[in-house]
């Protein structure tokens, strides 16, 4: 699991869709504690995540999308 986000602990549904932990979503955004990823939540930067039982996770995808949506950002910032 260790850098192969292929294979990432967490549900799946159907649709090969994977709910992960914050913790995890962390190591997605560049190695970001927990703590920060609850802010990020909490500033609206990322979405809101699904209660699973006690644990809160994020859709990988969700994740996937705020790092895209920050490249687009950069990218239209600097015109490339």
């Amino acid at each position: 699991m260790a850098g192969d986000y292929g294979e990432v602990k967490g549900m799946s549904d159907s649709n090969g869709e994977f709910l992960i932990s914050l913790e995890e979503a962390g190591r997605i955004l560049g190695g970001i504690s927990e703590k920060t990823v609850r802010r990020r939540i909490a500033e609206g930067l990322l979405p809101k995540p699904v209660k699973e039982g006690k644990f809160s996770r994020l859709f990988r995808s969700d994740v996937v999308g705020v790092i895209e949506k920050l490249k687009r950002k950069r990218d239209e910032k600097w015109n490339t």
